[in-house]
């Protein structure tokens, strides 16, 4: 009996550890510095990118950074910056043996073409 409540307590244990990991927090109103002589353009509402990386015992094998998902993103969808940003950092590992892991950061947000003045701004 006490070898099968051990085997519970533990399969328990190890499920309790295993799984998803996320921690969503909010990065910036916006990336680029916006005055109130600027005007901007939403492009696309409600954009997402990121990067991942494999790693083992939940050490990452390169390391994922914020700013290049964030450059990622603004070349994906052709914009100048982003406003409403949010950024998000989660982890998957498989049940029961979490040896290796697979961590994504994901940037979300408004993509937006900026014009200060009459000029567009180049990148």
């Amino acid at each position: 009996m006490k070898k099968m409540l051990l085997c519970l307590m533990a399969g328990g244990l190890a499920a309790a550890i295993s799984g998803c990991l996320a921690s969503p927090g909010g990065l910036a109103p916006s990336t680029i510095p916006l005055t109130g002589k600027d005007s901007y353009t939403v492009v696309q509402e409600n954009v997402s990118g990121g990067e991942g990386t494999i790693g083992i015992l939940a050490i990452p094998l390169w390391p994922t950074s914020a700013y290049d998902a964030l450059q990622a993103t603004k070349e994906a969808y052709n914009a100048d910056g982003l406003i409403n940003v949010s950024i998000e950092n989660r982890t998957w590992w498989p049940l029961l043996l979490p040896i290796v892991t697979y961590h994504h950061l994901t940037v979300k947000g408004d993509a937006i073409k900026l014009k200060r003045g009459d000029r567009a701004v180049r990148q």
